[in-house]
């Protein structure tokens, strides 16, 4: 919280096609110890193939692009680096 923003959480609302295919998910987004970062942490509920339902999470560093209004988030999966533009 700060004196210009009194919130400390904001719910988001929106459709993504690359998101919606699950059944339960979790967007959160959180402050990291160093200063101006910023971490998002999505959990979704996904459908193995032989049925069984499991809890996936993912923790993306997320950065400023140049542009403004972009951000450019960064995770690191098994030792495969993904970064992606929103």
């Amino acid at each position: 919280r700060t004196k210009d923003n009194p919130v400390s959480w904001m719910l988001v609302c929106g459709q993504n096609p690359a998101y919606d295919e699950f059944p339960c998910q979790y967007q959160m987004f959180y402050k990291g110890k160093a200063k101006n970062s910023l971490w998002y942490n999505p959990v979704f509920k996904v459908q193995t193939l032989d049925g069984e339902e499991v809890w996936r999470r993912s923790d993306y560093k997320v950065r400023h692009d140049k542009v403004a209004g972009k951000f450019i988030f960064t995770f690191c999966d098994n030792g495969v680096t993904s970064k992606e533009y929103w």
